[in-house]
């Protein structure tokens, strides 16, 4: 039998800004003076964006520590076991490992119509953003250095969409292993809720809060067919309908063959 697709799993929401966000963009091609590190921006809206590879990068850097996977030699993890859960959800650099395609995929999380209101309306010297002071000081001549870098303002909110594939990989149980690692998704996002995205985490940048909606599975026929859980999925979210992380259910997937 071919490997094949058994279903995607939908994961959509809102992601908050608890705290100033400073995901770096291009100062170069921004031309906004007196920042010294500005924010990545849709060039076609100017507004932010937090982009997939961002979330997705440190879900899964949180995810190998909390695991266990991260070596004492500094190289990012690989592995040559096709089951091991992080390259299977990740993707690998291994070419001759036979995972299939990685597993997660993380779009780029776009402001909502009330965040692109609010950005609209701020008091601030820049479109849609805030200048927050830093200064670096020298141990040995107390001479200060300050720089401003640019952020996106707390209690932003952006729109989040996660997709999880489970696929048939002529096992003996066709998608046990994707199905057994879905939980890991909402585990790297609580890791990720009490980290934080972008930079100057440390220094109280990048606070996020996430609400969901409970996983929308998609099976291969419902994408044959056009219909039921396709459907369903394609529909904006429900805000009414979102949960913070401790009570999103996670779907029956037995099922799913």
């Amino acid at each position: 039998m071919a490997n094949q697709l058994l279903a995607n799993v939908i994961i959509k929401g809102k992601m908050t800004a608890l705290t100033g966000i400073h995901v770096g963009g291009s100062k170069e091609k921004l031309q906004i003076g007196g920042v010294d590190s500005p924010v990545l921006r849709d060039p076609n809206t100017n507004f932010p964006y937090i982009p997939g590879s961002s979330l997705k990068g440190k879900m899964r850097m949180l995810l190998e520590f909390a695991l266990g996977k991260v070596s004492n030699n500094g190289k990012p993890f690989e592995s040559k076991d096709k089951d091991e859960e992080i390259t299977r959800i990740f993707g690998t650099s291994e070419k001759e490992l036979k995972t299939g395609p990685t597993r997660l995929i993380v779009r780029d999380a776009y402001p909502d119509k009330k965040t692109q209101d609010m950005w609209k309306n701020l008091d601030s010297e820049l479109q849609y953003t805030e200048f927050k002071p830093e200064n670096t000081i020298d141990r040995l001549t107390s001479e200060a250095n300050p720089r401003f870098l640019e952020r996106v303002v707390k209690d932003s909110t952006f729109d989040v969409e996660f997709v999880y594939s489970i696929y048939d990989l002529n096992e003996n149980e066709p998608g046990k292993i994707d199905k057994e690692n879905l939980g890991r998704i909402i585990e790297a996002l609580r890791l990720l809720e009490h980290s934080g995205i972008g930079g100057n985490i440390s220094r109280g940048y990048g606070q996020i809060k996430f609400k969901l909606s409970d996983p929308i599975v998609v099976t291969k026929e419902n994408y044959q067919n056009g219909s039921g859980n396709y459907l369903i999925a394609a529909q904006p979210v429900d805000e009414s309908n979102l949960k913070s992380l401790d009570k999103i259910k996670l779907p029956e997937l037995n099922e799913v063959k």
